[in-house]
């Protein structure tokens, strides 16, 4: 939500500060002088059996190579081993709309799961990329809620397109640039470029494009720069390059981002030859995973990159096997990542480290678990769900169909499939509220959202993004000048479930009964499908709770789109419903919502008049409402939290203004990613538009969060999931209750 080097600079600060407290601890550990002296003393006067047993104890301690002292942390005055690092992932814009469609939901689902510092985003030759290079950016930030480092190349641009393009990526809430002179121009037919070369534009080197952005924006942008810790092939000598990089930070530049490498000790020696030449700012290590033997080989020598006899060996000795080519270059990659972040600042070490994903994300994501920089759940999404294309080609029989050139990763076998990448998940600490925010400045204070689009976030930030400011991070507050309503935007946002093939595939090729259409919700709740119209990524871990239930409510015609199960208390480092940090307790509701027929719906008002407890909403597609415990107008607190010195937070709220906004966009899903699948007056169509035409869409809070989990912690559903399969005709376990009985 700004600039990444203040970013970068928090991070240090509250490392250095960590360090502190740690040094501080181990420091308080360790007796003083006078304390030893006076032990000293006393078991001089202590009598002989004492003595005897003292020395006895003391020989056992030399003999076992112990000490009775506590030890300290392993930490320098720069550097701890234990304190966290920070990672970022570079991406480049696909040359097919459905490559650039794989790429904006695979950085989606890598901001999700990973929590990258930033992603940045590469520049074609004159901005031959740039309108998906701006696409690509303006995604990330505003419905990824990553800051995004945009490349931005002088190569045959005058200083009035450069300008254009900085105005536009200021448009789009981009703040930081990668400022590079580009590759050699293609006419030239040169692979690099070499002493004496310019850019052949108005800014005729990278420090020359730094200066105009700082005449024309000032400090707006953060600016980095490369580093090339094997040398710039147009370099003369080392001095030289480090007299010009010095001089690019000094014209502007904020950090510096390098060539990738691997050797590990040429970027600890490059770092100490930075800070010789009075180079102060950070400078993060490029890595490339090895993904193949040809890629490795092919990029190595097109880059000028060395390679140490020991890890051309280490890959060699598998070239043919691609899958152990990867599992090497994962280890590798760690190693080095490891090695370099576990050095002390003065020997070359630095706080982060930046992935050439290619992207791709399994690689990355395998890396980042070997480093316990985030969780790997063993009760995550089945194995069988980790790539939804790789799923699709299974059903279909022909994995040759999904094309791998578009930046989806091909089907793993074996060791790699140790390690699911939809397993990967953010450790609770790092999850500022239960919801990820955009990370456009204008979001920067928005605290509050309502539940509706909790599987459609994409759709409510378009729908907000006309809105000023989020005033005081409370929803609803009409007295501010500032107050936006939701836009009744004429074209939702559009998320995508594929081709019309992968759509057939995913909800049916010819329903023709009711309960086929409920299989496809069943299915998706038990992870069998990784998508619905209504829910853009695989259901959430917090739902595991009550997956069973799900399921068997939707072969029972409650057709859910939204749920969460009940929380009293639970530690904010809860590994499934923590949020908000360390010290603190999170709290919610139990909350359902689904389209249901209008018998089922008469059933639940039944219900719900019968338990005070529970409040209903509901609205059919004709806009014919139905209320039962719900006074007009209020606003309900669904999900909260408790933490020392700050406010109590409540990040998700139920506003039924918003739901009646929300049912018109979720009925119109039937129709555009479901029912115009099939033929006019078929079978298929007629049933879809019936279900779209007379099921009322049902939102059901239960308010006693307590007695859904026994009075503390998490809990397994409660009240409104038993009233719910009461109301099904389904037993506890999942089955139909009529076809037990006796």
């Amino acid at each position: 939500m700004g600039r990444i080097i203040d970013k970068i600079n928090e991070r240090r600060r509250l490392r250095q500060r960590a360090l502190g407290r740690l040094v501080a601890q181990a420091s308080s550990a360790s007796p003083s002088l006078s304390e030893k002296q006076q032990t000293s003393s006393s078991n001089n006067n202590n009598n002989n059996n004492n003595n005897n047993n003292n020395n006895n104890n003391n020989n056992n301690n030399n003999n076992d190579g112990t000490s009775q002292q506590p030890s300290a942390p392993t930490c320098t005055t720069t550097t701890c081993t234990t304190d966290p690092f920070f990672y970022s992932f570079e991406f480049f814009p696909p040359k097919t709309e459905a490559g650039l469609d794989n790429l904006l939901t695979r950085i989606d689902r890598m901001a999700h799961r990973l929590d990258p510092l930033f992603v940045d985003v590469t520049w074609g030759e004159a901005g031959s990329t740039s309108v998906r290079t701006l696409a690509v950016a303006s995604h990330a930030q505003r419905y990824c809620g990553v800051d995004v480092l945009m490349h931005l190349t002088c190569t045959g641009l005058t200083r009035e397109q450069l300008a254009h393009y900085l105005n536009q990526a200021k448009t789009c809430g981009v703040r930081n640039i990668l400022a590079l002179r580009g590759d050699p121009p293609a006419c030239r037919g040169k692979g690099s470029w070499t002493v004496g070369d310019v850019s052949g534009g108005e800014c005729d080197r990278a420090i020359d494009l730094v200066r105009l952005i700082r005449e024309l924006h000032g400090q707006y942008f953060g600016i980095a720069v490369a580093g090339h810790p094997e040398g710039h092939p147009a370099s003369v000598s080392e001095k030289e390059e480090m007299i010009h990089l010095k001089e690019k930070v000094d014209a502007g530049a904020d950090f510096v981002l390098t060539q990738f490498f691997y050797d590990a000790s040429l970027f600890l020696t490059y770092v100490k030859r930075c800070r010789e030449y009075g180079i102060t700012c950070p400078v993060l290590p490029g890595i490339m995973p090895i993904q193949s033997y040809l890629s490795f080989k092919r990029m190595t020598e097109y880059c000028g990159v060395s390679v140490p006899p020991e890890v051309m060996e280490r890959v060699e000795s598998v070239k043919d096997d691609d899958e152990a080519v990867k599992e090497i270059g994962c280890d590798i990659a760690a190693e080095m990542c490891e090695l370099i972040l576990n050095t002390p600042e003065e020997d070359g070490g630095v706080d982060g480290v930046h992935f050439y994903t290619l992207n791709l994300e399994r690689s990355v994501t395998r890396i980042l678990i070997m480093m316990d920089a985030i969780e790997h759940s063993a009760s995550g999404v089945p194995a069988e769900m980790t790539s939804a294309s790789e799923e699709h080609a299974k059903e279909q029989g022909n994995e040759s169909k999904v094309d791998w050139s578009v930046g989806v990763d091909p089907p793993v076998t074996g060791r790699m499939r140790s390690v699911s990448i939809s397993k990967a998940r953010l450790p609770p600490t790092r999850k500022q509220l239960p919801w990820r925010p955009s990370a456009l400045e204008s979001r920067s204070k928005e605290d509050v959202r309502p539940i509706n689009w909790a599987n459609r976030p994409k759709s409510y930030v378009m729908r907000t993004d006309d809105w000023d400011e989020f005033p005081n991070g409370r929803w609803g507050d009409c007295s501010s000048p500032a107050f936006g309503e939701l836009s009744d935007v004429s074209h939702f946002y559009n998320f995508s479930l594929g081709s019309e093939e992968d759509r057939r595939a995913m909800l049916g090729t010819n329903p023709t009964r009711p309960s086929d259409v409920y299989e496809v919700f069943a299915r998706y709740v038990e992870n069998k499908l990784p998508h619905l119209p209504w829910c853009e990524t695989p259901l959430q871990p917090e739902s595991y709770l009550i997956q069973t239930q799900l399921a068997a409510l939707n072969r029972a015609g409650f057709l859910t789109i939204n749920s969460q199960p009940p929380v009293n208390g639970a530690p904010s480092t809860h590994s499934t419903f923590g949020w908000g940090g360390a010290g603190g307790y999170v709290y919610q509701k139990s909350y359902c919502e689904c389209f249901v027929s209008p018998e089922n719906a008469n059933k639940l008002v039944a219900m719900v008049t019968d338990n005070p407890s529970l409040n209903l909403y509901a609205v059919n597609i004709s806009g014919r409402e139905l209320r039962v415990g719900a006074e007009e107008g209020g606003i309900t607190a669904l999900t909260w939290g408790v933490f020392p010195n700050r406010e109590i937070l409540q990040p998700t709220i139920f506003d039924p203004k918003a739901f009646l906004v929300w049912a018109e966009e979720a009925f119109s899903l039937w129709t555009s990613l479901w029912l115009n699948l099939y033929d006019f007056d078929s079978p298929s169509f007629e049933l879809v538009e019936t279900i779209r035409d007379t099921y009322y869409l049902v939102a059901i809070i239960d308010n006693d969060y307590m007695a859904s989990t026994n009075g503390g912690g998490v809990g397994g559903g409660g009240s409104l999931w038993n009233a719910l399969l009461a109301v099904g005709g389904v037993d506890n376990d999942g089955g139909d209750a009529a076809s037990t009985k006796t």
